[in-house]
């Protein structure tokens, strides 16, 4: 394809999608979306704009009761589409059901610390 008809193509396209966006979102129809489409591709003509994401929203109720019920930090992290750095973003306080059994870990270094200390004659 020549690059005149990829530009023209890609204009298409944009203009399509933006109608289709302005009829399921406010539900007018392609007439009256029109001359807004236009104004639009006149607004932004040439130029490559940058639309941030839509902000994510997360199940944390859901998430949390999976951590809570001793699931693996993988298996939930691959069920809810997660990175490992975003789950600890959620929780910045630690994450739900591990501060317990990380504490009980702790505890339990601790007294075989002790009990290796005293065993020496300590």
């Amino acid at each position: 394809m020549e690059p005149v008809s990829k530009r023209k193509q890609a204009e298409s396209e944009l203009r399509e999608r933006i109608l289709d966006a302005m009829r399921k979102d406010i539900g007018i129809s392609e007439t009256m979306a029109q001359p807004f489409v236009e104004s639009i591709m006149r607004c932004f003509a040439g130029e490559q704009p940058y639309f941030p994401a839509r902000r994510r929203d997360y199940p944390l109720s859901q998430i949390q009761a999976e951590l809570e019920r001793g699931v693996s930090v993988k298996q939930v992290l691959s069920h809810f589409d997660l990175s490992r750095s975003k789950l600890h973003e959620l929780f910045p306080g630690g994450l739900p059901g591990r501060g317990a059994r990380a504490s009980a870990e702790h505890g339990r270094l601790v007294e075989t610390k002790r009990r290796v200390g005293t065993s020496n004659g300590s």
